[in-house]
Order: C-alpha cells, then sequence, then structure tokens
C-alpha cells in the first residue's frame, strides 16, 4: 500500500536513538526552594519534573512518539520544546554538549516563565510541597521518557490555585473545577488514591482512544479554548470509546490504523451538535465539532510523511523493532481489557443503529 512504501523509510532512522532510551545520564540540576504556603494564583515556580504529581492516569502515547520522532530527527526541535514550554519562546542557541537537564549548557529566545501563558499550570496540594500537574501531561512525560531526560529536566510552571491546607475539600474541589480525570486506559473510574504518583509512560498508561482525539484534532473537530474547556482530548475519546471498539484494529499496522482513524473521525462529525461530549458539560458544537471531516487535512495527516501520524508510526514501529519480546509494548492491551470494555455495553453493530442523544455521564466518582 502507499501509505506503507512512504512510511518504511522513516522507521531505520529511528533506531540508534530508540537506543539511547535505555541508556540516558540523569544530571542534577537545582531547583529553586519554595514556600509553599506564599504561593498564589499566578507566581512561577521552577521545579524537577520528578516533584510534579498528575492528575489523571492516562496519556496519549502517540503522541509522546510523535515528539521522540521529531527529536530524534533534530535535536534542535527537543531544546525548542523545552524552550516553548518553560516559557520562553524557543531555542536561541545550544551544541552537542548540550543537555536538557542542565539549563545552563543551551540559551532560549526569552527568558524562563517570561510567557506566562504557556506554562504548564499545578494547584498546590493540601500538604506541603504536593504539586499537582492540571495540564502539559503528554508533552512532560515526552521530557521525562526522553534520551538525557528523566526526573531532574528543570520546568518552570505557574500556580493555578493553592490548596495548602485544604484537607478533604481537596479532591472534591478539583472535581467541581473539572481539574481531574478518574479514569484509566480501560474507562473505568478509578479514586483519587489510584491516580499514578510520578508522570512519564512507565505510570501513566496508554488511552487509545486518547492518541485517536489526538490525531483528529483539526480533522473532526476544532479545539476549543481549553482554558473554558479542560480535557478537550480525553472528553472526546469517551465519545470514541462509547460508539467504536479500537480493539478490531491493529494499531501497529498502518492501513488499520487508518480506517480507525477514518471511523473516529465519522463518529465526531456524525454526532448531533447538541450532544453533552464524555463529562464536559459542553454540547459537540461547543467542543470545536465540524460540520463534516476535513477530507484534507484527513489525507494529509495519513499521506505526508512529516505529519503527527507518519512520525509517531515511524517510532513506534521501530521501537517495536529493535525491543525484545520481553519489552514490546502489547499494542492490543491483552485483549482480554478489550474484551472487559465490552462488559455490559451494547454490541457494536447496535450501537451504530442507535446513537444516543446524550453520552453524558451523571454516576458519580467516590472521592477517599
Amino acid at each position: 500500500m502507499a501509505i506503507q512504501t512512504k512510511a518504511y523509510a522513516l522507521y531505520k532512522q529511528y533506531i540508534p536513538f530508540i537506543i539511547l532510551l535505555s541508556t540516558f545520564v540523569a544530571l542534577p540540576a537545582l531547583a529553586e526552594k519554595t514556600n509553599y504556603a506564599e504561593l498564589k494564583r499566578g507566581d512561577v515556580i521552577n521545579v524537577n519534573l520528578d516533584q510534579l504529581l498528575p492528575t489523571q492516569a492516562v496519556i496519549s502515547l502517540d503522541e509522546e512518539y510523535y515528539n521522540l520522532g521529531r527529536y530524534a530527527e533534530d535535536l534542535k526541535k527537543m531544546y525548542n520544546d523545552l524552550c516553548r514550554v518553560n516559557g520562553a519562546k524557543g531555542i536561541k542557541k545550544w551544541d552537542k554538549d548540550s543537555n536538557p537537564t542542565d539549563i545552563s549548557t543551551y540559551s532560549c529566545q526569552a527568558k524562563q516563565g517570561e510567557n506566562i501563558d504557556a506554562l504548564p499550570a499545578v494547584i498546590i496540594g493540601p500538604k506541603d510541597g504536593e504539586l499537582f500537574l492540571i495540564d502539559h501531561h503528554n508533552i512532560l512525560s515526552t521530557f521525562w521518557d526522553m534520551p538525557n531526560g528523566g526526573t531532574s529536566v528543570p520546568i518552570t510552571l505557574k500556580v493555578e490555585y493553592n490548596l495548602l491546607g485544604s484537607g478533604d475539600d481537596f479532591w472534591p474541589e478539583l472535581l467541581n473545577d473539572h481539574e481531574v480525570w478518574l479514569y484509566n486506559n480501560k474507562g473505568e473510574k478509578i479514586k483519587p488514591s489510584a491516580l499514578p504518583q510520578y508522570i512519564g509512560s512507565k505510570q501513566l498508561k496508554h488511552d487509545k482512544y486518547f492518541s485517536l482525539a489526538y490525531f483528529l484534532d483539526g480533522i473532526a473537530y476544532d479545539m476549543p479554548d481549553e482554558n473554558k474547556v479542560p480535557y478537550v482530548k480525553l472528553n472526546w475519546s469517551r465519545v470514541l470509546r462509547e460508539k467504536m471498539d479500537i480493539g478490531d484494529y491493529n494499531l501497529n499496522n498502518l492501513d488499520e490504523y487508518a480506517t480507525a482513524l477514518t471511523e473516529a473521525a465519522t463518529i465526531i462529525t456524525d454526532l448531533e451538535s447538541d450532544t453533552v461530549i464524555g463529562k464536559s458539560e459542553k454540547i459537540a458544537k461547543e467542543m470545536g465539532q465540524k460540520s463534516s471531516i476535513d477530507t484534507k487535512a484527513l489525507e494529509n495527516l495519513l499521506t505526508n510523511e512529516k505529519s503527527t501520524w507518519h512520525y509517531a508510526m515511524a517510532y513506534r514501529l521501530a521501537k517495536k523493532e529493535k525491543a525484545t519480546p520481553k519489552n514490546i509494548e502489547d499494542e492490543n492491551n491483552n485483549k482480554e481489557d478489550d474484551a472487559s470494555n465490552k462488559k455490559g455495553s451494547k454490541k457494536k453493530e447496535s450501537k451504530k443503529k442507535d446513537k444516543p442523544n446524550s453520552i453524558n455521564e451523571t454516576d458519580k466518582v467516590k472521592v477517599e
């Protein structure tokens, strides 16, 4: 197939980069000592990645693979992302001796934290020293997992709220403000105590529906203002989980993945515009739903060797090729996981015939 021919040439070039994943050396970096009691909304702080507590249990591993594929091709893109996410615009200068765990070894176009709107946001937890990350989980997990990345990568953050001393009111307040995503990669509700203690792909699990929603931004929907609608892609992923079975596709096969993306795009655009999306309390129109698939954008995603999907697939397949059987990620999530998702649900064919008006859930999460 044409897709296979265009993508295959990219796979081999990433293999040396992938080998480095198991051999990186994390250099120490200094994080500023902070008096958490004095922090207020809008304050900027510097910490290391291992100080962050996630507020979701899942990531889009394919988004991470897209980033790692770009970095394998050109390390400047890695430093540019580090500068951008740290609110310093973009990379100005770096060389072969630069290291992402030591910001003194490279320079950005602006000072760290200058562009406060670009910074990841955290909420100060009920106990001193707790920093709960409420966005940017995918890119920061990339920094954690990339060669020469890891726990000591310094990151600049902005404080969203300070809930130090809030005690038992902490999690209910986050739930009320939609600042936490309490679902695992099987779509099951979890308690706050089940959230991972660190970011990165070893702790945050791959949600395949999340990856579908990631790739379809600009194809089946346009991203609304995330400041007004948190967890946009994850809410769209719940729609897809309800309407299709990702277990029907082998996502290591380019043609099957392309078919899955086409089905997912059709599901999103075919929804009634007043359908409530996931846990967002917003209707499809407010969540950026397109009236029809942007076929030109979809074609570009599937055929352009520089698209997010092609980078992700090239990296994924190169990684799989190099891995030992023990380390190969089971892209089918052990099949029994997919089977468990079907329990208590309607068969796929009946779902297509009987499309619900709303897929918003009314059940409540019991908070510990």
